[in-house]
């Protein structure tokens, strides 16, 4: 009995597509680099904060320079996250919302340093938190709907690595 495929596309079979359409991702082929502006490592398609290893990066006349896609994020202010808190209780707790945001990105950064905070804004009663990757704005989010409880939504982009994260709690 004949199978009937219903898969669609013009892929060939065992021909790779590309994983990520982001344009700020490093191209292929770049063994060991360092960023020109903040200093993080891209070694073996990671990168990684590191002041003792970035001095021998940089001595080594085979490693290039680039521009990081948080460097280029920033830049460009193209954000890959935007936080919004509002609310009563925002007004009432400001100082500690924000210092958690904080230490909330210094963590995140530890691991991944490329997620980082671009900007923190006051638009009337909103705090707005701008950040260079998704999954930072989702971790603030959640982070601080653990903490203070409140209303928390996202809306994610279609087709683009963004969201917008709303916080509220009057």
């Amino acid at each position: 009995m004949a199978r009937l495929s219903h898969k669609t596309g013009v892929e060939e079979k065992g021909q790779r597509t590309a994983r990520s359409t982001d344009v700020y991702l490093p191209k292929e082929g770049m063994e060991v680099s360092w960023c020109k502006k903040c200093g993080i490592i891209y070694r073996q398609k990671r990168w990684i904060m590191d002041p003792a290893e970035l001095e021998q990066v940089k001595a080594d006349p085979a490693a290039g320079t680039m521009v990081c896609p948080a460097c280029q994020r920033m830049r460009d202010n193209v954000p890959g996250g935007v936080v919004t808190f509002s609310g009563e209780y925002l007004n009432k707790h400001e100082e500690e919302i924000l210092d958690l945001v904080k230490n909330i990105e210094a963590k995140s950064r530890a691991k991944n340093p490329l997620g980082r905070i671009m900007e923190i804004r006051q638009e009337g009663a909103e705090l707005i938190v701008s950040t260079t990757e998704d999954k930072l704005a989702q971790k603030l989010g959640r982070d601080i709907f653990r903490s203070h409880k409140g209303d928390l939504h996202f809306k994610w982009s279609e087709g683009e690595n963004f969201v917008r994260v709303d916080w509220k709690r009057d």
